[in-house]
């Protein structure tokens, strides 16, 4: 065919035209592609690189303008190819016009998210209230629906089933779940994608008896399983524990079912919560309470009755996931029938992976001895053979493994398994492959295994065939690379091919140095091997480009990385930190930026983003993004449980109480700690509750640990370590674990003419004014609400050489020394 393809072509290719490359599309006359056109805009499978690649060449030639809703209707399939700016510049009310044709919506789903949330903004702007959003936006859609539009609906009936019907995030579902609840009688009858927003926040102001049925109603299971995190789990038990009812396990959900006290588990009734148990998902407990997966263990090993670590057929059917959580011992020596329970684990660790292949070669499985294993072998172990290793692959063919490849990787797209588990299978199947034929190897520096082509890229199991990354190497041009760009980033894994890839396209364009927005858009995993010499050649002007390098799913970027790609992007003229821009960089690069392009996000663009993981930025800068936030989402002294919940991403871990159960002796007796932020879980753990429910930003309530500052460590809050003043001034803050009877904060003031009466400060040393004794002097005299010490040990050579320390300096280490 060549590159000379004419109207003739694609009319004998017809939906087979996917098969075209990016750079035949490219060379193709623009009038040739618009007498194409309506057999172009009706094939089904273009990649972003292909579609992109039609619609600039028809737009460049005037053939096509994209402004109203049939010009954009009439696209078909080729919709994912349009510039965000080209529709973001089309009205909403064009738009919401477009959304009523359903093929339409099919086709934008798959577009990329920036598409589909500058869609999802323009049809916002035809009636920003909150009821006409639920109607305009499509159902599909709407979890790009900003959280801070998401309040102030009204609870007629219509609306309440709108909200039922659409698909939403666990931080969006948060925000009007008593609003569903409330509004639907029956809540079998909630979506599981609203269920998911359980939380004693929005719970706390209904019937006992109705928080009863929403949590049975979260019992479901397969694709409606409802996603429920620690804190809602912690907060459902609490409401049911003590219900006559508590031992029919069959009510509730599994994963609630793994917070039980089980000391209240009847011994009669404990194999029957083990069996219900055995649906739960292990892997949802916290570093802080894992240690109740092997307290888990134990007790089922003593309910039924297992010593040791051999399991019966009869054990792990009741076990069920909790195998998930087993070591490598009790897989090894088990029946058979834990290779079928393995499959529905989440992941495996490289031990469970060992005695899995352990058991597989004993030949004591259906399976038989390795010398008998065949394709069907592969089919029949299900998913598990996304984790072996090459020392289990070597027992196959080449073409068998090639076979099953084919097939295989079929079902991990649909599954949407993640590039690193498909990268780690590939590699260990290539090196069983290279370990096979190592007496047959030879330095290549030709290729002899045929040069690689669109049509070679378009098979299957791509890059198969190469299993060396020298092969691969001597076989891929650099026009190749150029001309089928996507196709190749999409299947292939390995990050050393993707080097080749990257140098090929370097190699492309060394000539004027700097390489097209279109193909950085569509770089995909090439582009996490990157170094900054290559970001130095890419173009990074489009939010386009700048969302499509930030997708999390071809893996997570180095900070220095993230922040020289966010940086040049930033460095053309018009392009700032604005909701689009937070949505495509996500909390984790976002953390990569100095805090003074942080400062300039504005408290609109932070209200209409997507929630912000942030948990991975230093202090500084989550101050510095929750004074955004607060300045974004609350308005009143006061906040509400709305403004709590739209602010708690940026306050992070470390303001949350994340161990549910600490004991009816840890309370809290200051009702006021700090000024304005509201913790609105009432219903955290057995018998902890807090007094008052405001925690300001400097008083963080952490996991048993009271925040960052003021840390109490065991015996924690007990009943002679409390503090004893309500107000601790932001910049006097407690470092040290341990504050005992006789070490307690008697004033909140710490000027002129209060001294602190101990903390670990030396008999003869006190704090008389702003001067520490005479040989312990700060040269900074002023020590403000904004002044902390950050030099950890204040003795005799230690000094503050620094006059000014700002807020961000806190007092690290506790001990004062005496002398």
């Amino acid at each position: 065919m060549g590159d000379n393809i004419n109207s003739n072509t694609i009319a004998a290719l017809g939906r087979e035209s996917t098969g075209l490359s990016e750079g035949q599309i490219t060379m193709a006359p623009a009038s040739v592609l618009w007498a194409s056109f309506s057999i172009l805009s009706t094939v089904i499978g273009w990649n972003q690189g292909q579609a992109m690649a039609i619609i600039q060449s028809l737009m460049l030639s005037g053939a096509v303008k994209i402004n109203s809703a049939s010009t954009l209707t009439a696209l078909g399939s080729l919709v994912t190819g349009v510039p965000s700016a080209t529709l973001g510049s089309i009205s909403g009310t064009e738009l919401l016009y477009a959304s009523q044709d359903p093929t339409f919506i099919t086709y934008m789903q798959t577009a990329p998210t920036i598409l589909i949330q500058t869609f999802v903004t323009q049809l916002i702007t035809v009636n920003p209230n909150p009821d006409s959003i639920l109607q305009n936006v499509p159902d599909s859609m709407s979890t790009e629906i900003p959280r801070s539009l998401l309040q102030g609906f009204s609870q007629s009936s219509v609306v309440v089933e709108k909200l039922n019907q659409k698909t939403w995030r666990h931080e969006q579902a948060v925000l009007f779940f008593d609003t569903v609840a409330l509004g639907i009688d029956n809540s079998d009858n909630m979506s599981s994608s609203v269920l998911q927003g359980f939380t004693c926040t929005r719970v706390a102001s209904m019937t006992t008896t109705k928080i009863k049925k929403l949590v049975k109603a979260c019992r479901r299971k397969g694709k409606n399983r409802v996603a429920l995190r620690e804190t809602q789990l912690t907060c459902m038990y609490n409401y049911i524990k003590e219900e006559s009812n508590v031992t029919s396990y069959n009510l509730y959900p599994p994963d609630m079912l793994l917070y039980y006290d089980y000391s209240k588990v009847p011994r009669d009734t404990c194999k029957d919560y083990f069996s219900e148990l055995g649906d739960a998902d292990f892997s949802v407990f916290s570093d802080a309470l894992s240690f109740k997966r092997t307290a888990l263990v134990n007790n089922v090993k003593t309910c039924l009755g297992i010593s040791g670590t051999v399991l019966s057929s009869d054990n792990l059917q009741v076990l069920g996931n909790m195998v998930c959580v087993l070591d490598g011992s009790y897989i090894q020596n088990s029946d058979q029938l834990i290779l079928q329970k393995l499959q529905n684990c989440n992941d495996l660790t490289d031990e469970q992976v060992a005695a899995i292949e352990t058991l597989l070669t004993s030949g004591k499985t259906q399976y038989g001895l390795p010398a008998t294993w065949n394709r069907e072998t592969l089919d029949n172990l299900g998913v598990l053979p996304l984790y072996l290793t090459s020392s289990f692959y070597k027992n196959f063919s080449k073409n068998v493994k090639g076979q099953f490849l084919q097939s295989f990787l079929k079902v991990l797209r649909k599954n949407g398994t993640s590039r690193e588990k498909k990268r780690r299978m590939k590699t260990a199947i290539r090196q069983s492959i290279i370990d096979q034929s190592q007496s047959k190897r030879s330095i290549v520096s030709e290729c002899t295994v045929g040069n690689i082509t669109q049509v070679t890229i378009s098979e299957n199991t791509f890059p198969f065939n190469y299993e060396t990354v020298t092969k691969f190497n001597c076989c891929l041009t650099a026009k190749t690379v150029v001309d089928n760009l996507d196709a190749i980033t999409a299947k292939v894994d390995d990050l050393e091919y993707l080097e080749v890839v990257l140098a090929r396209l370097r190699e492309a364009y060394s000539a004027n140095s700097t390489i097209p927005e279109a193909k950085v858009q569509v770089l995909g995993p090439a582009s996490r091997v990157a170094t900054n010499a290559d970001i130095t050649m890419w173009n990074i002007t489009k939010i386009d480009t700048l969302s499509a390098l930030m997708d999390s799913s071809n893996g997570n970027w180095d900070a220095v990385m993230a922040q020289a790609i966010i940086s040049k992007y930033l460095s053309n003229s018009g392009n700032t930190l604005g909701s689009a821009e937070l949505n495509s960089i996500g909390g984790p690069n976002l953390c990569s930026l100095d805090i003074s392009l942080l400062k300039t996000i504005t408290q609109s663009s932070l209200s209409k983003a997507n929630a912000l993981t942030v948990t991975n930025c230093n202090i500084m800068k989550k101050r510095t993004l929750f004074v955004i936030a607060e300045g974004a989402f609350q308005s009143r002294s006061t906040v509400s449980a709305t403004s709590y919940q739209l602010t708690q991403p940026y306050i992070g871990t470390s303001y949350q109480l994340t161990q549910p159960c600490i004991g009816t002796s840890y309370q809290l007796t200051q009702p006021y700690i700090g000024t304005s932020y509201q913790l609105t879980q009432p219903c955290i753990g057995t018998s902890y509750q807090l007094t008052q429910p405001y925690i300001g930003t400097s008083y963080q309530l952490t996991q048993p640990y009271i925040g960052t500052s003021y840390q109490l460590t065991q015996p924690y809050i007990g009943t002679s370590y409390q503090l004893t003043q309500p107000y601790i001034g932001t910049s006097y803050q407690l470092t040290q674990p341990y504050i005992g009877t006789s070490y307690q904060l008697t004033q909140p003031y710490i000027g002129t003419s209060y001294q602190l009466t101990q903390p670990y400060i030396g008999t003869s040393y006190q704090l008389t004014q702003p001067y520490i004794g005479t040989s312990y002097q700060l040269t900074q005299p002023y020590i403000g609400t904004s002044y902390q010490l950050t030099q950890p040990y204040i003795g005799t050579s230690y000094q503050l050489t620094e006059p000014y320390i700002g807020t961000s300096y806190q007092l690290t280490q506790p001990y004062i020394g005496t002398s």
